[in-house]
């Protein structure tokens, strides 16, 4: 078995490479669409494969991320029903040997192969992270009447009010990717980065004066969904304020008509998980992500 650094410009390559990618990714478009993702990222690195007499067995494909440049990102493509253990080995040996930093890998229940090998590798699982579908349903009792409660819509003029907001963004998700750490930006890109589809008349703020002490962000999905974003506090000890929050968004999905809020929980993240301490959900999807 040998290892072999592609050239994703030669055509012939290409040709193979996406055959490959297509017998094994077969019932698998999502995991096709992610390899190719990352085939086409603005900080693309190489292509790996791993092969016996000319026969591909797995390939791998690195990239960086501009938000968070602290690693390199994995992808990986190998057949998921007949995986040869051999030839991830090889492939995991040779990235570790070729770049510096930290390797990340994102994995779902699909690769519990690659997951058991980076184990045995040494590599730590840093977050568990599960895509819930939360029910809009009417909570019980009264509407939210709380006038500290304010949509994104309400503060967009007032700067002061808004720079605390993303000030507040910033800090909330630092503190929960400490294991893989944001870049260093300016505050103009957390702005854009947290109001860029934003719904700003269903995602809410929890106001004391000037400051913002609690947040809930909704971007629309499709005509029947929302997406729930980045949910924080400036003190835990207010944590019971995102419940508020969130109830003024579960009224105004039923409002809408909207089927399901989806929603990211990591591991990592305390706010999340209180959320799930409130609301009706199902989990639709659940991810690991692997560090070295």
């Amino acid at each position: 078995m040998e290892i072999s650094k592609l050239d994703k410009s030669n055509q012939d390559v290409l040709i193979t490479l996406n055959t490959f990618i297509d017998k094994v990714f077969w019932e698998n478009s999502d995991l096709k669409a992610r390899m190719n993702s990352s085939f086409s990222a603005k900080f693309h690195n190489d292509i790996y494969s791993a092969q016996k007499d000319e026969e591909v067995l797995a390939v791998a494909s690195t990239h960086k991320s501009f938000w968070h440049p602290n690693c390199i990102y994995v992808q990986l493509a190998y057949n998921l029903d007949g995986v040869d253990v051999l030839a991830l080995q090889i492939i995991i040996t040779e990235l570790e040997n070729k770049y510096e930093q930290p390797l990340f890998f994102l994995l779902d229940d699909r690769f519990s192969q690659v997951k058991d090998l980076l184990t045995r590798n040494q590599f730590r699982m840093i977050r568990k992270t599960e895509i819930i579908h939360i029910e809009p349903t009417s909570p019980k009792g009264e509407t939210v009447q709380d006038e500290r409660i304010l949509s994104i819509r309400e503060i967009r003029t007032n700067e002061a009010k808004m720079d605390c907001f993303v000030q507040l963004c910033k800090k909330v998700y630092t503190e929960t990717h400490s294991d893989n750490p944001v870049a260093d930006f300016p505050i103009e890109s957390w702005r854009n980065a947290a109001m860029n589809g934003l719904m700003e008349e269903h995602s809410y703020v929890m106001v004391n004066g000037l400051e913002i002490t609690a947040f809930s962000l909704l971007y629309e999905s499709d005509e029947d969904s929302w997406e729930l974003g980045w949910v924080g506090v400036d003190d835990t000890s207010g944590i019971n304020n995102l419940d508020k929050l969130i109830r003024k968004q579960l009224e105004d999905a039923v409002k809408h008509n909207i089927s399901y809020i989806e929603k990211e929980v990591d591991s990592t993240c305390p706010y999340s998980l209180h959320i799930c301490e409130s609301v009706n959900y199902e989990v639709a999807e659940t991810l690991y992500a692997y560090m070295k």
